[in-house]
Order: structure tokens, then sequence, then C-alpha cells
């Protein structure tokens, strides 16, 4: 019985052990964790001092940061004014003065202590005088519109259009107006960059427009080919196509050319827009023609170069390249110039298509070559800028850059400009390639520049209505 009575005791015991032992233990307060920001990049790097002042360009993938000042520029004695993101610092300060005669490597540093270091690279223009008072306007496929000064490499004004830009501007009347991947025409004063009016269209505008006249043209990924009054952007016509018209517009004697995706090259009425003829190649085109000689020139995706008869569309000939032809044709001198996406250029007798020279690259030929001073100047998607001679096809010079080229050049006055996807516009000697500037941009330029002398000539690469 003792037994019994003592065996219940202990169950007691352990059930009351048990019982306070399970009973849940109050939370333990939390204290708050502290995220500190890892933000270390610079919002803003200006040059003061200057009308107006210099804005560099921030990469900040690559942590490079790069501005062009005026010849003649003290660069040992610059102060430049340095913004940060939120809570971070940087090392030398905002505001203190630097020799920018080598490279300067800025540290910022985050809140959380970690850094990214940026190589800042000021590059002084050469004192050079050829096309003094002429601009250059190109954009860039973040979709600013820049005009530069075409002497110097200093950035007169730039503007957003809020889209890329591949379309390559044209200038005229004191408008310059180019097209963006929204599908709209943006025209502004060359002077000041005010916008003066812009122009919807139904897709991308990846086509240059040119004007002749009082009309202004440009194709659109729409499938349509528009002609507006240049001073106003109001429509006048439009023609539709069976695809989209990447191609540019030429302009010669009332007629205006363009070809499309469906395949087709088109010859319309300037003023009306009514269709004089029409005639098919074997793939979409993109190129663009060019007109000379009352014959029409233009590459097509089926690998061929192409020309018919400016009057009437019919085929004279077609030359076969290896590859895609997407370059636009340069006539000159009774010779047709166009690249192949098979990384040749190509030099064909614009009589009959034979072959005259061909000179071979190590990338795709999508820039469209241009004439000048006894040379062939053309870009590769392999990085080179080259110079041919125009009779030969001799090599005379090459120029590396640091990414593909698909810009096109302009050539004026003997320099050679042109854009690149390492996201440089550049200037060169057009006899010896040596650079006279290039101009740090913002993004990737695929775009191909329009240059105004100060005699207020327009000059566009390759040969369109604004050159003819």
């Amino acid at each position: 019985m003792r037994t019994s009575l003592f065996s219940a005791l202990l169950l007691v015991a352990g059930l009351f052990v048990f019982t306070v032992s399970c009973k849940p233990k109050s939370p333990e307060p939390v204290t708050p964790v502290v995220v500190k920001s890892s933000g270390k990049g610079i919002t803003s790097f200006r040059l003061d001092g200057f009308n107006p002042a210099i804005i560099a360009v921030v990469d900040s993938s690559a942590g490079s940061v790069k501005a062009t000042v005026p010849a003649g520029t003290d660069v040992t004695k610059l102060a430049p004014v340095i913004t940060v993101v939120s809570k971070a610092t940087i090392t030398p300060a905002s505001g203190v003065v630097r020799d920018f005669t080598n490279p300067v490597t800025y540290t910022v540093t985050a809140e959380d202590n970690s850094t990214r270091a940026y190589n800042v690279t000021i590059t002084i223009t050469p004192a050079v005088t050829v096309n003094a008072g002429g601009t250059a306007f190109v954009g860039t496929l973040s979709g600013d519109f820049f005009a530069i000064d075409a002497t110097t490499g200093v950035s007169k004004w730039r503007i957003s259009t809020g889209s890329p830009i591949t379309s390559s501007a044209f200038a005229t009347g004191g408008v310059v107006f180019t097209g963006d991947n929204n599908g709209n025409i943006n025209a502004y004063d060359t002077q000041t960059g005010v916008q003066k009016w812009k122009f919807s269209t139904g897709k991308s505008v990846l086509s240059s427009p040119v004007a002749a006249g009082a009309l202004a043209y440009v194709g659109s990924e729409d499938g349509n080919l528009y002609a507006f009054d240049f001073l106003t952007g109001a429509q006048k016509w439009k023609y539709g196509t069976g695809g989209g018209v990447t191609s540019s517009p030429t302009v010669v004697n009332n007629v205006v050319y363009v070809a499309s995706r469906d395949q087709t090259v088109y010859a319309l009425d300037a003023a009306t827009g009514t269709l004089k003829w029409k005639s098919s190649t074997g793939l979409p085109i993109t190129s663009s023609p060019a007109v000379v000689d009352g014959a029409l020139y233009v590459g097509s995706n089926d690998f061929n170069l192409y020309s018919f008869d400016a009057a009437t569309g019919a085929q004279k000939w077609k030359y076969s390249t290896g590859g895609a032809v997407t370059s636009s044709p340069t006539a000159v001198s009774g010779v047709v110039y166009v690249g192949s996406e098979d990384f040749t250029l190509y030099a064909v007798n614009a009589s009959n298509g034979s072959l005259k020279w061909k000179a071979a690259t190590t990338g795709k030929l999508s820039s469209s070559p241009i004439v000048a001073n006894g040379l062939v100047y053309v870009g590769s998607e392999d990085k080179n800028f080259y110079a041919y001679d125009v009779a030969t096809g001799a090599l005379k010079w090459k120029y590396s850059t640091g990414d593909i080229i698909t810009s096109s050049p302009v050539v004026l006055n003997g320099l050679v400009y042109f854009g690149g996807q390492d996201t440089s516009f550049y200037c060169l000697d057009g006899t010896s390639g040596a650079l006279r500037y290039k101009f740090p941009m913002n993004n990737k330029i695929s775009a191909s520049p329009c240059l105004v002398s100060k005699e207020l000539l327009t000059f566009s690469a390759g040969i369109c209505g604004g050159t003819q």
C-alpha cells in the first residue's frame, strides 16, 4: 500500500515537472537589422568654367568617366563638380583641383563601406581650324541626340528623344530631324536644339530622312513612306508598301526612290506619292538606293547588288556576293562601291556589273562606303575603319576602335566622321587616318552622322537626295 502511494506521489511530481518544463518561453526581443546602402555610383561629373559647362559621360558598368575639352584648356587645374548616389562619398572630393594630364582615379565609397573605382579621362581637342563653324548631328542607342562642333569635338547641345536612335539625321533650312524607335520624327532647331515639331508614324523609324524642296521623306517599319513639310511636320502624303521601310529614300529629278522589306524597290512622284514603277529582288531590302546617271543601285538580303533603270525600273544587271547586302551602295565615276556581310568591300563597274576589285575585312560590312580624295572609306564589324585606294582597292590605312562599326562615314574638307559602338564619335584625318579627336558619347552609336558646314551646306553618308 505504501509502495503504491509512493509511486502515485512520484507520478504526480513528474507530471508537475513536465508541465512546468513544457511551458512556452517568452519570445526574446528582436533587434532590428539595419541594411546599409551598397550604392556607389557617380550620377554627374561636370566641368564648370566652359560655356556651356561640359558634362562628362559616366559609364558605371565600365567604371569610366570621359570628357573632351577645347584646345588650349589647362587640364592641370580642373576642379570637377561631382555628385554621387545617396549616402555615398567620393575621394578625391567634388570641387578639388586635380591634374588631368593623365587619367585620374576616383573612388566612391558606399554606406556599407564597399567601394568602386572610376577612371576619369579628359581629352583635349587638337588645335585645328578645318571645318570651323560646322556642326555634326548624331544620335545614340540611349535616345540622346547630339550637336557636336565639327572642328573641336565639343558638344554644342544634346536632347533626349526617350527612345533609341538608329535613324541618321538630316538637316536643311535651320532644322535637323531624325527618327527614333518609338516611331517619331523629331525636328530641332540646328542652333539651339529647341524642338520645333514631332511627327508620329505607326512603328519604329529606322530609315533616315531626306529633304528635297519643301518636303522631307522618311520610311517607317509600319510599311509606309511618308512625305511631310520639313518646317511644320504636316503630312503631305504617304505610300504603303508590303513590309517595313528600313531603307532610306533618295530623291532625284522629282522622283523619290525607296526600298522595302517586301523585297521591292519603288519609284514615286515626289510631289504626290503616285507610283511610277516598282521592281523586285529575291529577299527583303534594307539597303538604301543610290541613283546616278539614270541608274539605280541597291543591295538585297538575297546576297546581290542590283542595277535598275531609274526611269522604267527594268533590271540592268545584278552582281552576287557571298552574304546579305545591307550596306548601301555609293556610285562615283562609273564604279559602284558596296559592302557585304561576307566581310568584303566590292567595287563593281556601273555599266555592266563586272567586278573591278574587292577587299576583305574580318567582319560584316553593314556600314556604307563613301568616296573622297581618291579613297574609299568604310567601317567594319571587325571594329576597324578602313581606307582603300579607289582605283585598285589597296589598303591605305586602317584605324582600330573599341567595338563594331555600323555607322556610315561622312567626309568634309579632308576629315572623316563616323560613330562607333564603343560609344565614341570619331574625327580622323582622311589622308593618314590619324585621330583628330574622339568625342565620348553616352551610349553606342549605330546611326550615321550628318554634317552642316558654316555655309549651311549639308553632308550626309553615301549618295542620297541631299547630296546629288
